[in-house]
């Protein structure tokens, strides 16, 4: 059997004057359109907190969000949080060390990283463009205190209306947020109204697909039938995990025009022979290896009736072994 792999995708849009739009990777547009800074919603505006927001539920020995208690899927204990942070690494070395693919200019006005985590594309980001005003925002308040100072994060569900003022950001990024959305054309809806015309929006996923290049990959394999359960898992509950299938028409679907989708295969493991792909097998690895038992426990339990057994989780009529 040869080797396994995945893929990231990476969706690029050109976006027409009356909008910007989104997709799996990345989405791009270069017709920008003219506009002035606004002063409805800036940066020293100041919020109000809940304290339920910034409480937290164990479960299975994990620590989970409190808000919206249940939407998303992983945890935001150290252990994931650390595990964010390796494939923030891998997203690196897979885009050339670069954090955006689209054409953006240096100076662009304001940039919104959705689902930011632990925040730390946001500040890589706000760091390269200390011009820009950059809001990372998260169901989790797991972001650190010391960030740029053009940089903040804000507690909110993306999902939710957005309050932000209609054609307001020069740039959109989401990464990473597979099983987290019920709905994407409307999310990518909302990314269409509040880019400013000639705006741009980065989608990228990785796919929950692992294949081999020769078809070896048996259909009753582990890691086939492990992947199949998360499939399950989105079909019963409405939040799809893979995501790559349906980026670009749901994109399409919201306004956005000219996509350009790009594919990366991701090793996993240190296999290959090409040294760029054997240190992005290694850090694949890694990630899969540390963020195991995050990725499946809520997933198998909540959502397929798994119990937890001395092996960890396993779902009801698991052939998993």
């Amino acid at each position: 059997m040869a080797d396994a792999e995945g893929t990231i995708e990476v969706v690029r849009q050109h976006l027409r004057t009356w909008g910007s739009g989104a997709d799996i990777s990345e989405k791009r547009a270069n017709e920008a359109g003219s506009s002035s800074r606004s002063s409805e919603y800036e940066l020293g505006d100041t919020f109000s907190v809940d304290s339920s927001i910034t409480q937290y539920r164990i479960e299975n020995g994990r620590r989970y969000h409190a808000y919206k208690d249940g939407l998303y899927w992983a945890p935001n204990d150290e252990r994931q949080n650390e595990n964010l942070d390796i494939s923030h690494h891998k997203y690196l070395l897979c885009l050339d060390h670069k954090l955006v693919l689209a054409p953006i200019d240096d100076n662009i006005e304001r940039a919104l990283d959705i689902g930011t985590g632990t925040g730390i594309w946001a500040i890589d980001f706000a760091d390269e463009h200390p011009n820009t005003e950059v809001i990372g925002t998260d169901l989790s308040p797991i972001q650190p205190s010391l960030v740029p100072p053009n940089c903040r994060f804000e507690i909110d569900d993306a999902t939710d209306e957005w309050t932000y003022p209609t054609n307001y950001f020069d740039f959109i990024h989401i990464r990473a947020l597979f099983g987290s959305i019920q709905d994407w054309t409307a999310l990518y809806a909302q990314a269409f109204k509040h880019l400013k015309p000639g705006g741009w929006i980065e989608h990228v996923e990785g796919s929950i697909e692992i294949k081999c290049d020769d078809g070896s990959l048996a259909a009753d394999n582990p890691l086939r039938t492990f992947t199949d359960l998360f499939a399950q898992a989105g079909a019963i509950n409405g939040q799809i995990f893979n995501v790559t299938d349906i980026m670009m028409p749901k994109i399409r679907e919201a306004g956005f025009v000219n996509t350009v989708e790009q594919v990366f295969k991701v090793p996993l493991g240190g296999w290959p022979a090409d040294v760029k792909l054997r240190e992005l097998g290694q850090w694949a690895l890694l990630g899969f290896d540390t963020g195991l038992e995050g990725y499946s426990l809520a997933t198998l339990t909540r959502v397929l009736g798994g119990t937890i057994t001395s092996g960890g989780a396993r779902p009801k009529n698991s052939l998993l072994s």
